[in-house]
C-alpha cells in the first residue's frame, strides 16, 4: 500500500492460517512478477505456456483482531482466471478478512480486485479484478479451462501452478496419489472460518510440490485444464480442492455472493463399533430446528438422506451425508432414513438457509475492542438464551471497554447501551456514532448491559475515541543553552583539572545565549555567582540546571570557567539566562484516528535528541500504531513530515488541514514527503480502506 524511496521500510506479511494451509507470505517487490514464466518450464512448455498467463499472484492486507483492534499485515497467494470479465478462483484463506486486493498478471501488470464472495466450507473465493484499470489495447485475459477432477486417478501427472514465496509464477511437476483424500479425526478437522473444510472437501492428494503462496493456484493436468485448487500441505505431499467442486462453488459465488446450502440442525458423528458400520449417527439436533420439529433425535443412525445410501465408512461417510445435506436447497423437501433401536423409519424435513458460522470483525475504536454479531452456531456454543446482541471477541486493556466499571471482558455479549437495545453491530455503531461522533475530542460515559455467565449485568463505560491528554504549563525557569557532564574526579586528573568538581560543557546549542556569550564545547564550569558547582559524580548531573533555574529568566549570572587555552585556564564569563524552552509534554499534538498515527509540534528537545539541522522544519510522528494503516504504509515514530501532497507543513495544525484537503479532494491516496535520519523519502499510505465507514 505504499511506495517509498527509502530502503529500510519494509512492510512483513503475516502467515495466520492454520495447520495445513499453505499461505501467507511476506509482500516482496512487485516488479518480481515480470520475470519470465518460461524459466519455470521444463515438460510440456507449449501446454504449459498457455496457462501461465491466467496465474495470478494475489496480495492482501488482512485485519485480524487484536489488543482490541483489527490489526492490519499484508499476505499473499495464487489464483487463477475463470473468465473474461475478471473474476478470479482463489482459496477464502487467502482472500478472508481483507477488503484490498492487488493482482499481477504474469506479464506484471498490476489490477486491483474486490471480494465477491468467499466460502469457507470449501476453503474457496472470488475476487473481481477492476478492468477499468487496464490500458486501453491491452489484450484479453487468458481465461483456464476446466477440467473432470471425477476422471483422475492414482499415477496422472499434474503441475501445480502459482506463486511460492510470493515470487514470479512458477510450477513444479508431480503425480496423483490419491483422488479422493478425506482427514481422519486423528489428525482433526481443518476449521476455516468455524467451519469444518473437511465436511465437503475431498482432497486431490498429490506429490508437485507447493509452498506458502502457492494457495489458490490451479493444479492442472497434462492437457492444461484446471482439475484443482491448490490448497495444503499433507506432510510432504500437498492437497488440492477438486475442480468439479470449484467450479460449481464459482459459478454460485458469481451468481449470488454467496453459497446458499439447506440446513436440518442435524451433527452427525461416525458410527459406533458396537451398534454397526452402515450410516452415521446423529449426535446433537439444534432446538427448533427442522429435524426437531420432525422427531429426529440423538442416537439415531441415518441410513440414507435424500434418497442415497450413505457411502463409505467413518469420515468418508460423514463427509457424504454433509454432501447430501448441503446439496438441498432451503425450502426444499430432505428425506431421512433412520435406524432408532431395532426399528427403521422415515421422515422429511423442509430444510432452513444455513447460516455463516463466523459473523465477520468490526472495530469499534470508541469502545476500544472489536465485536463480532451473533451466529446461530456461537450462540449455542456459549449457551445464549438468544442470537440478540453483539459478541466481544477482542479488548484492549487500556481502552473504554478493559476500563470500564466492572470491566468488560472477551465473550461478554453487549444487549444494550442507555437503555437502548442492542441486537446486532450495526445497532452498536449507530448508537456510538450518535454519542460519540466521528472525530470527536472528548467522551461519554454510558450503561452498557451485558451477558456474563448466564446473569445481565451493567457496566459504566467512558467511550472516547482519543486518549485524554493532560497537560499541565510549567512556569519558564531559567535555562542555560548546553548540555554538559560531571566533572569526575578520574576526569579532572586525566584533563589536569585542580577542581574539586564542575560541569564540562558537551554541547552549546546554536542560536542561544551560551552561545553568544563564547562557552565553548569543553568548557568546565566551576562555579555560578561565585557558588560552585558540585557536580563529582554521575548522579550529579543535573546539579547546575538546579541552580540556573534559581534565577529569573532575563537575569545575567556570572559563570566561572576552566578552558584549556591560554596561560591563565581560568575565566569568567556573563551569560543571560533564557526561559527554558516549551517541554515536549506541551507542544500541540494531534491523532489521526483514521490513518492510525500521531504527530505533534516539532520541540526543542526534539530538535536536540534527533539532531535536526536549524533549517529543516516539519511536523514529528510521535506515535505510529503497531499494524495500523500508516505503519503499513512505511511511517514510523520520529519521522518529520516536511510536506503533504505538495504542500509544506511546519506545525500539527498545518498538518491537519493538508491532510483533510486531501480528503475533500477525494483523492486515493495521501503522499508525504519525509525526514528520517538525515535522509528523506516519499511515502504513500491508501485512502480507500481506512476511510471507509
Amino acid at each position: 500500500m505504499h511506495r517509498t524511496r527509502f530502503p529500510f521500510l519494509t512492510s512483513a506479511g503475516a502467515a495466520c492460517l492454520s495447520l495445513f494451509l499453505c499461505a501467507g507470505c511476506t509482500r516482496e517487490d512487485p516488479k518480481a512478477a515480470a520475470a519470465p514464466a518460461g524459466a519455470a518450464l521444463t515438460e510440456n512448455t507449449e501446454m504449459l505456456a498457455k496457462v501461465f498467463p491466467g496465474i495470478v499472484r494475489i496480495e492482501a492486507i488482512r485485519e485480524q483482531p487484536r489488543d482490541g483492534r483489527l490489526t492490519k499485515a499484508w499476505v499473499g497467494g495464487s489464483g487463477v482466471i475463470v473468465s473474461q470479465e475478471g473474476y478470479l478462483l482463489t482459496n477464502c484463506h487467502v482472500a478472508e478478512d481483507a477488503n484490498y486486493y492487488r493482482c499481477y498478471l504474469y506479464d506484471g501488470e498490476m489490477i486491483e480486485a474486490v471480494r465477491v464472495g468467499q466460502d469457507p466450507m470449501t476453503d474457496l473465493a472470488v475476487l473481481k479484478l477492476d478492468l477499468t484499470q487496464r490500458p486501453k489495447g491491452a489484450a484479453p485475459l487468458q481465461v483456464a479451462t476446466f477440467g473432470d477432477s471425477d476422471k483422475l486417478i492414482p499415477g496422472n501427472v499434474v503441475y501445480a501452478l502459482g506463486s511460492p514465496g510470493f515470487l514470479s509464477q512458477s510450477s513444479t511437476r508431480g503425480i496423483v496419489a490419491n483422488p479422493s483424500l478425506t482427514l481422519s479425526e486423528n489428525i482433526g478437522p481443518m476449521m476455516l472460518r468455524g467451519e469444518n473444510v473437511g465436511m465437503l472437501v475431498h482432497w486431490i492428494l498429490h506429490d508437485a510440490t507447493i509452498y506458502g503462496g502457492n494457495s489458490g493456484g490451479p493444479l492442472v493436468n497434462a492437457k492444461g485444464e484446471v482439475i484443482g485448487i491448490n490448497e495444503i500441505g499433507v506432510v510432504s505431499l500437498s492437497g488440492a480442492i477438486p475442480s468439479n467442486l470449484a467450479r460449481d462453488i464459482a459459478d454460485q459465488l458469481i451468481r449470488n455472493k454467496r453459497v446458499i446450502r439447506g440446513w436440518s440442525g442435524i451433527t452427525v458423528q461416525e458410527q459406533l463399533e458396537s451398534i454397526g458400520k452402515t450410516g452415521v449417527i446423529v449426535a446433537d439436533v439444534a432446538d427448533g430446528s427442522p429435524a426437531a420439529s420432525s422427531g429426529i433425535k440423538a442416537g439415531d443412525v441415518i441410513l440414507a438422506a435424500a434418497g442415497k445410501a450413505i457411502e463409505g465408512e467413518k469420515e468418508k461417510a460423514v463427509a457424504h451425508y454433509y454432501r447430501l445435506e448441503t446439496g438441498v436447497s432451503p425450502g426444499g423437501e430432505f428425506s431421512l432414513d433412520f435406524q432408532r433401536g431395532a426399528a427403521k423409519q422415515s421422515a422429511t424435513l423442509k430444510l432452513e438457509t444455513r447460516e455463516l458460522a463466523q459473523a465477520d470483525d468490526k472495530e469499534l475504536k470508541a469502545w476500544g475492542a472489536v465485536f463480532r454479531d451473533l451466529t446461530r452456531d456461537l450462540a449455542r456454543d456459549a449457551r445464549l438464551p438468544e442470537k440478540k446482541g453483539v459478541w466481544i471477541q477482542n479488548i484492549r486493556p487500556g481502552g473504554a471497554a478493559g476500563q470500564a466499571e466492572p470491566d468488560l471482558r472477551v465473550q461478554d455479549v453487549i444487549i444494550g447501551v442507555n437503555g437502548e437495545p442492542v441486537n446486532t453491530i450495526t445497532d452498536l455503531i449507530t448508537i456510538t456514532d450518535k454519542l460519540i461522533p466521528e472525530e470527536s475530542t472528548g467522551s461519554k460515559t454510558v450503561l452498557a448491559s451485558f451477558r456474563r455467565d448466564g446473569a445481565v449485568l451493567n457496566s459504566v463505560v467512558e467511550l472516547r475515541l482519543i486518549s485524554p491528554k493532560n497537560i499541565t504549563p510549567q512556569a519558564r525557569r531559567a535555562w542555560l543553552g548546553i548540555m554538559s557532564q560531571p566533572l569526575t574526579p578520574k576526569l579532572a586528573a586525566q584533563l589536569g583539572i585542580k577542581a574539586d568538581g564542575g560541569a564540562r560543557v558537551t554541547r552549546v546549542h546554536p542560536g542561544t545565549k551560551a552561545e553568544a556569550a563564547g562557552l565553548k564545547v569543553g568548557d568546565v564550569i566551576l562555579a555560578v555567582d561565585g557558588q560552585n558547582v558540585d557536580e563529582r559524580r554521575q548522579e550529579d548531573a543535573d546539579v547546575l540546571a538546579r541552580m540556573v533555574r534559581q534565577y529569573r529568566s532575563g537575569t545575567e549570572a556570572k559563570f566561572s570557567i576552566w578552558r584549556e587555552t591560554g596561560e591563565n585556564k581560568k575565566t569568567e564569563l556573563a551569560v543571560v539566562l533564557e526561559p527554558q524552552p516549551t517541554p515536549v509534554a506541551e507542544m500541540p499534538e494531534w491523532e489521526d484516528i483514521k490513518l492510525e498515527y500521531t504527530a505533534r509540534d516539532v520541540a526543542f528537545d526534539d530538535r536536540v535528541r534527533l539532531q535536526l539541522q536549524a533549517n529543516l522544519n516539519g511536523v514529528l510522528v510521535s506515535g505510529v500504531v503497531s499494524a495500523g494503516w500508516s505503519y503499513l504504509a512505511g511511517l514510523r515514530a520520529d519521522d518529520l513530515i516536511l510536506e503533504v501532497d505538495g504542500t509544506k507543513v511546519v506545525t500539527v495544525a498545518e498538518l491537519q488541514r493538508a491532510r483533510n484537503a486531501v480528503v475533500a479532494a477525494g483523492k486515493t491516496h495521501l503522499v508525504m514527503l519525509v525526514s528520517r535520519r538525515g535522509e528523506t523519502g516519499l511515502i504513500e499510505i491508501s485512502l480507500k480502506q481506512p476511510l471507509k465507514p
